[in-house]
């Protein structure tokens, strides 16, 4: 009995191992990456205008560094990025894919985040922990 379940084990590893990614229609795939992103998209203030000019052009000149988990892909001849996200209640992870201007977009949100997220710390820190206490 343990021979049988154990080879049977041995044989559903061998062929995950084995098997190919089936491919998606081209239809779907060109689909996802031209979808808008409308709640990741940010509305950027009077202050940090120019600021955010300056950083595109600077952004334009240097490579890109997508994030973790995003790795190149080709679709219909253009290069995104694509990373799987986890859905949840489902078995089946989505597909997330960008180009460089959406990539860059990510980060530079990713970083807004950051940076305001690390201001209300040191705010909060100065106050002797006093932050959001009523």
């Amino acid at each position: 009995m343990r021979t049988a379940l154990l080879t049977t084990a041995l044989m559903m590893v061998a062929t995950l191992a084995w098997a190919d990614e089936p491919t998606a229609p081209e239809t779907k795939t060109e689909a996802t990456a031209t979808e808008t992103k409308p709640a990741e998209q940010a509305t950027p203030t009077t202050e940090t205008a120019p600021a955010q000019t300056a950083a595109v052009a600077e952004d334009k000149n240097t490579p890109l560094r997508p994030p973790a988990g995003y790795r190149p892909k080709r679709i219909n001849g253009q290069q995104v990025w694509c990373a799987k996200l986890v859905v949840l209640g489902s078995r089946f992870p989505k597909e997330d894919c960008r180009n460089e201007a959406e990539l860059r977009e990510l980060i530079r949100i990713r970083e807004s985040m950051r940076t305001d997220m690390e201001q209300r710390l040191r705010t909060c820190a100065s106050n002797n922990g006093a932050c959001g206490m009523n």
